[in-house]
C-alpha cells in the first residue's frame, strides 16, 4: 500500500499528511500479528485485546455503538451485566473470549464508576479513537441513527422478497414514506407468518397463543417506553410511529384479528359480508396503517380519504384470492370463496379441491363464477381509483400504481381461460415497468 501510494507525487502528499494515522494502523496491525493465535493473551487481557479490535478501522467502531443501542432495550443509556455479555458475544473476534471469567473482566473494567451499570461514555472507552472526533452524546446519537437506518433496510429486504408489486409501487415514494412503508409492511407480513408462514404455529392453541403475544407486543410498541423484547424490525416500525404522528391503533389490533380468523383448520365464508370483514381485516387496515404516511391533498381530511382506501384494500385483496385458489386449495384444503356463490354458480367445494390437486379441465360454472368476482373485485377498484386524487401528490403515483398493477393480474386469470388451479397469474417484471408512464401521465393529468 505505502509503494503505492508513493508512485504518485499526489499519492506521496496524501500519505505525508497521513502519517500519523497510518503509523497508528501500523501499530494495531503489529500488535495483532503477536496476539493473533494466542488465546492466551486474549484471555489475560480481554479489555485490551478487544479495544485492539474496535481501534482496527472506522466502520468497526461505528458497529460498536450500534451495539449498544441495540442492546439499551430500556432505553435508559445504561447496560447491564447481561445486556453487555450479549453485546459482546456479536464480536466476531471474542467468539473464545465471551466466557464467564472474559466477560466479567471487561464488564469490571469499563464500569469505572463501579455502580454496577455501563453507561454509554464507559462503553465507548472501548473506542477511543473516535472520541478524538466527536463527542460521546454526538456518536451515541449517531449509532441511534445508523440502528434505525439498518432497521429499514431490514425491512425493505423483506419487502422486496415477498411483495414484488407492492415494492415496485414503493419506488415511486419520498424517501421517507417508503421507508415507513416497508415498516408497516414488515409489521403485517410477520403477523400473517404466525398464521400462514413456513413457520406458522402448528396448532389452533399455539397461534392464538402466538397472536396473543404480538397484540401485547403491539400495544408495548405504540406505548414507545421500552424496547425490551423487540427485534429489529420492530425499531423501524417505532420510528415511523415517531415520524408519522396521527397513526392510528385500531387498523393494527384488526388486522391481528383478521388473523385469527384463519385459525381454524376449516374456514368456510358463508356470504359476500362474512368474506368482506375477513378482507377488510387483513388489507383494507393497511391502507388504513398507510393513510397517515402517504398524507392528503390539500383540503382533504384523512377520515374522507378512509372509505376510498378501504376499498382499495378489498379489492387487492380479492385479487389475492383469486390468484391463490389453486394454491389455497391444493396446499392447505381452503376455499376462501362465499359458499353462497359457489351454490350461486352451482361449483361445488369438491370440485375445487379435486381440481386443484388433480388437474382438469376449467367447467364452464366455474369461469362464470371467476367472471363474478373478478367484476366485484373491478367494482371496488373503480371505488378506490375515486380517492386517489384526494391524496398528497407524492402518493398518488405508488397508489395508483399499486392498483393498476394488482388489476393486471385479474386480466391474467382471464387470460389463462380462468385457470387460476394449474396456472399462476404472474405479471412480469417487464410488463409492471412498461404501465408507468401511461399511469404517470393520467396521475399528473
Amino acid at each position: 500500500l505505502t509503494a503505492a501510494a508513493l508512485g504518485t507525487l499526489d499519492g506521496c502528499g496524501r500519505l505525508m499528511v497521513n502519517i500519523p494515522r497510518v503509523l497508528e494502523l501500523q501499530y494495531a496491525y503489529a500488535t495483532r500479528l503477536m496476539t493473533k493465535g494466542s488465546q492466551a493473551t486474549g484471555a489475560s487481557d480481554p479489555v485490551g485485546f478487544l479495544r485492539d479490535q474496535v481501534m482496527e478501522n472506522d466502520k468497526y467502531r461505528f458497529n460498536v455503538l450500534k451495539l449498544f443501542v441495540k442492546y439499551d432495550t430500556d432505553c435508559d443509556g445504561k447496560l447491564t451485566k447481561e445486556q453487555l455479555t450479549a453485546a459482546l458475544k456479536e464480536f466476531p473476534a471474542l467468539d473464545k473470549l465471551c466466557g464467564t471469567q472474559s466477560s466479567d473482566s471487561i464488564y469490571s473494567a469499563l464500569d469505572t464508576d463501579s455502580d454496577g451499570m455501563i453507561d454509554y461514555k464507559e462503553f465507548m472507552s472501548l473506542s477511543a479513537g473516535d472520541l478524538r472526533l466527536a463527542t460521546p452524546d454526538s456518536l451515541l446519537e449517531s449509532a441511534k441513527d445508523g440502528y434505525v437506518t439498518d432497521s429499514y433496510e431490514e425491512c425493505k429486504e423483506l419487502t422486496a422478497e415477498y411483495a414484488k408489486t407492492f415494492y415496485l409501487a414503493t419506488l415511486a415514494m419520498e424517501d421517507a414514506k417508503a421507508k415507513a412503508t416497508w415498516a408497516i409492511y414488515a409489521w403485517c407480513r410477520r403477523v400473517d407468518e404466525i398464521v400462514d408462514g413456513d413457520t406458522a404455529a402448528q396448532t389452533p392453541e399455539e397461534m392464538q397463543e402466538m397472536l396473543d403475544e404480538w397484540m401485547e407486543r403491539l400495544d408495548r410498541m405504540w406505548g414507545g417506553v421500552s424496547r425490551q423484547g423487540l427485534d429489529q424490525y420492530d425499531i423501524a416500525f417505532v420510528d415511523m410511529l415517531q415520524q408519522f404522528p396521527g397513526s392510528d391503533i385500531e387498523p393494527y389490533r384488526d388486522m391481528v384479528k383478521g388473523m385469527m380468523m384463519d385459525i381454524p383448520d376449516k374456514v368456510v365464508y358463508r356470504t359476500w359480508d362474512d368474506l368482506y370483514l375477513y378482507c377488510y381485516r387483513v388489507a383494507s387496515t393497511v391502507g388504513l396503517m398507510t393513510l397517515p404516511v402517504m398524507g392528503t391533498a390539500q383540503g382533504v381530511t384523512l377520515e374522507e380519504a378512509k372509505d376510498p382506501a378501504v376499498s382499495l384494500g378489498i379489492a387487492l385483496q380479492i385479487t389475492n384470492i383469486l390468484r391463490d385458489v389453486g394454491e389455497d386449495a391444493r396446499d392447505r384444503d381452503r376455499i376462501y370463496l362465499p359458499v353462497a356463490d359457489l351454490e350461486k354458480f352451482g361449483v361445488t367445494e369438491e370440485y375445487i379441491i379435486k381440481t386443484a390437486k388433480e388437474g382438469g379441465e376449467v367447467s364452464e360454472e366455474y369461469r362464470n363464477l371467476m367472471k363474478f368476482e373478478i367484476a366485484r373485485a373491478l367494482d371496488y377498484y373503480d371505488r378506490a381509483e375515486k380517492g386517489i386524487p384526494m391524496l398528497s401528490s407524492g402518493a398518488q403515483l405508488p397508489v395508483g400504481l399499486a392498483a393498476e398493477l394488482y388489476k393486471e393480474i385479474l386480466e391474467k386469470i382471464v387470460e389463462n381461460g380462468y385457470d387460476n388451479f394449474n396456472k399462476r397469474a404472474y405479471v412480469s417484471k417487464e410488463k409492471k415497468l412498461l404501465s408507468l408512464p401511461a399511469l404517470w401521465l393520467k396521475t399528473v393529468t
